[in-house]
């Protein structure tokens, strides 16, 4: 039961962050908010590469943040602009990624060897 949970997790993180990674597209912002963009997509790479549902969660959440604020301050006068290409880029490589990966793909826990993507297992 305990792995099922745990797969659940996984498969809900991984729905979140590809999710935050699809409205990548639809941001402009200025050109200096764009570094936090691909730390965050970073993070949700190496989340996922790692296997660990609670990282992937919580680099959807930052992924989140890093967008475009809601209510434009003074700060923001700067023109706004779309997404690098390598940030557009790199989050569709992820979508790709986690949803063309089937559910019974998906790792139960790092402990458990789950992370073994590379077919280098025994």
């Amino acid at each position: 039961m305990a792995e099922t949970a745990a797969g659940n997790d996984f498969e809900e993180a991984a729905r979140q962050a590809a999710s935050a990674l699809g409205r990548i597209v639809e941001w402009s912002m200025p050109a200096t908010r764009w570094r936090a963009v691909v730390a965050a997509v970073e993070a949700v790479g190496q989340s996922w590469r790692a296997g660990d549902g609670e990282r992937l969660r919580l680099a959807a959440a930052r992924l989140a943040l890093a967008g475009p604020r809601l209510v434009a301050t003074r700060h923001e006068d700067d023109p706004l602009v779309p997404a690098p290409a390598e940030v557009h880029e790199r989050s569709n490589v992820l979508i790709t990624e986690i949803l063309s990966r089937s559910r019974s793909d998906w790792p139960t826990s790092r402990a458990e060897g789950g992370d073994d993507r590379d077919g280098g297992g025994a």
